[in-house]
């Protein structure tokens, strides 16, 4: 036999607990670094076309000190959130940062052949 039947609690299984949106938290931190990647091609690509000169070669440039940065800021507040305050969102840019790390070359690669063809080099023709 049994105790007693106890009685449902308001809250969800997991919520009120410690760590209960981890998994949301941590997809956040995964779009952050998603975005800080994305925004390390964007922003060269756009002043390539702005300056005169090799727009690749700006690209290239602006990317790489952009790229550098990032890993600066996503490897310490990852690093400092994961340890101290806020793991879900630390260990979300960690990842972020790992997986746009692996996608970002193949971007830039194709962001840098385009420039050149754009710019008349001809990669292609």
């Amino acid at each position: 036999m049994t105790g007693p039947i106890q009685p449902m609690s308001p809250v969800g299984p997991n919520e009120g607990q410690p760590g209960a949106n981890q998994p949301r938290k941590m997809w956040l931190g995964i779009g952050l670094a998603l975005l800080g990647h994305a925004l390390t091609i964007v922003i060269p690509w756009g002043v390539a076309m702005v300056v005169s000169g090799e727009a690749a070669a700006n690209f290239l440039v602006g990317a790489l000190i952009g790229q550098a940065i990032l890993l600066i800021v996503a490897l310490a507040v990852g690093i400092t959130l994961a340890v101290k305050r806020d793991g879900g969102v630390g260990v979300g840019l960690l990842i972020g940062w790992a997986i746009g790390l692996i996608i970002s070359p193949v971007v830039g690669f194709g962001v840098c052949v385009a420039l050149i063809n754009q710019s008349g080099g001809g990669l292609f023709g």
